[in-house]
């Protein structure tokens, strides 16, 4: 009879991989090491995730809710942006996770929690629907990811 996977063990990789990630970024991020540290073989994980592709992609996925999570509370989009800012300057490895194809993630349409998010909140503020604001939206969040890549370049205090 054959056994039945884990149905913890991906979470427990993810988690694995997380940590590694926020602590070290890419280059801490080798399968062989996500593996290891997930308590895992190297072949188990190809079977979950078929390459570093992969898995950066659900890591992605995570920061981008971890990011939703940090900004949720905002009661207007000032308070948000100020947020975002305030995460990214204490997870500047979830930054570049984050920011690394923010571009492609909207220009493929994809779901992204905060940036819908914002939107609400500039309707809530300005008045119409979200999806008028759109392009304010994204102006915000070119603003807010060229400012964290400033303040990561720099010693601001």
């Amino acid at each position: 009879m054959p056994r039945k996977p884990d149905a913890r063990l991906e979470g427990g990789i993810l988690d694995a991989a997380y940590r590694m990630w926020s602590q070290r970024g890419e280059r801490a991020l080798t399968m062989r090491s996500v593996a290891r540290v997930s308590g895992t073989t190297t072949a188990t994980l190809y079977e979950r995730f078929s390459n570093k592709g992969s898995l950066l992609a659900h890591l992605r996925r995570r920061a981008r809710l971890k990011l939703f999570a940090a900004i949720q509370s905002s009661r207007t989009p000032t308070q948000a942006c100020r947020r975002v800012l305030d995460f990214f300057g204490s997870h500047p490895n979830d930054f570049g996770l984050i920011s690394e194809d923010w571009a492609i993630a909207f220009a493929r349409g994809e779901h992204i929690p905060s940036f819908e998010f914002l939107k609400r909140r500039l309707a809530m503020q300005l008045g119409g629907e979200p999806d008028q604001h759109t392009r304010l939206a994204l102006a915000l969040v070119a603003l807010l990811q060229g400012t964290a890549t400033l303040l990561h370049s720099v010693d601001i205090t």
